[in-house]
């Protein structure tokens, strides 16, 4: 018995017409192509993915209603500690300099970022999310350009000035 005996064609249809677009769709359209005869490895190279996502898909139609085949079951994960007006508020804030608030350094780092969100807002998050709100915010990280410490910029530039640069082929 296949994966799809229990459901038509028309079903399948009937459902890629309620669901708009991304992954829940790409299931049905496989599932579609599947129904028609399409093998695994030409379904798997129509949408981009290994012939196991495509068995796992197919697998969804078994296993669950129809409705619900092509969805996703809902993730763990807890709101937002910081949000609305708050997390507003905090964007603001990071559009400004460290010190128009106070602090000594001046640009936001991650860690300096931690330590004002729990200052001001009572929350802690974990470093690796520092850096999420950091882009969320439109900004992003600028760390000095290394330099060796005994380096002499006077011969630095000397060198550049005998150095001939080479003539574009």
């Amino acid at each position: 018995m296949g994966r799809l005996d229990d459901i038509t064609l028309e079903e399948l249809y009937e459902l890629k017409d309620q669901i708009d677009e991304g992954k829940p769709r790409e299931r049905v359209l496989a599932a579609i192509g599947r129904k028609q005869g399409d093998q695994l490895d030409t379904l798997a190279a129509r949408h981009g993915v290994v012939e196991k996502t495509i068995r796992n898909w197919l697998d969804r139609f078994e296993e669950e209603p129809i409705e619900q085949a092509p969805y996703d079951a809902p993730r763990p994960g807890g709101p937002a500690k910081i949000e609305g007006e708050d997390r507003k508020q905090l964007f603001e804030q990071l559009q400004q300099p460290p010190t128009e608030l106070g602090y000594d350094q001046q640009a936001w780092s991650a860690k300096l970022l931690l330590h004002h969100v729990k200052e001001e807002y009572g929350v802690e998050y974990h470093e690796t999310y520092a850096y999420d709100l950091l882009k969320e915010a439109g900004l992003s990280l600028r760390t000095a350009r290394p330099r060796h410490h005994e380096a002499d910029p006077e011969e630095k530039a000397e060198f550049q000035e005998t150095v001939e640069k080479n003539e574009p082929n």
